[in-house]
């Protein structure tokens, strides 16, 4: 069954924890299509030991599927990956997940004006809130904890 989400990706499913499964490949980063851009892992099996962190660290967007005959991982989804994120390397005990270098990552990230867009969009929360009244000098809200900071 695939229902589509107003303003978010596509559901495809739930994979085998139950999880909501998204097509997030036919979203963009920053105005690039997301197919044009290799930030996503890749197994490699002679390392893999099969322990499954990756498979059960990658919640949000669901990269992975899991082969149980097998008993490894599968990269079912690679443009679900975020791009930047690699907790999933991180976590592995046998360094199996490989993920481009820092440096294609800058490319696409340069070229997107990723940095400036983030700083524009800031602002204009800013000036939304400034004028709820929810933001003054020298304070910032934490929205999940409802906690003022000054």
């Amino acid at each position: 069954m695939v229902i589509r989400m107003s303003g978010d990706a596509l559901i495809i499913g739930k994979d085998v924890l139950g999880r909501t499964v998204k097509d997030f490949s036919r979203m963009k980063w920053w105005g690039i299509e997301r197919k044009e851009i290799p930030w996503y892992p890749r197994i490699d099996y002679e390392r893999c030991i099969g322990c499954g962190i990756c498979f059960m660290t990658c919640g949000g967007r669901v990269v992975y599927d899991w082969d149980f005959e097998k008993m490894r991982p599968i990269i079912a989804r690679p443009y679900n990956c975020m791009v930047g994120c690699d907790t999933c390397a991180k976590m592995c005990p046998r360094d199996a997940i490989i993920f481009p270098h820092i440096g294609v990552l800058r490319k696409y990230r340069d070229e997107a004006l990723v940095v400036a867009k983030s700083r524009r969009k800031l602002e204009e929360i800013r000036k939304k809130l400034q004028k709820k009244g929810k933001v003054g000098e020298g304070q910032y809200i934490c929205p999940e904890t409802r906690r003022e900071k000054r």
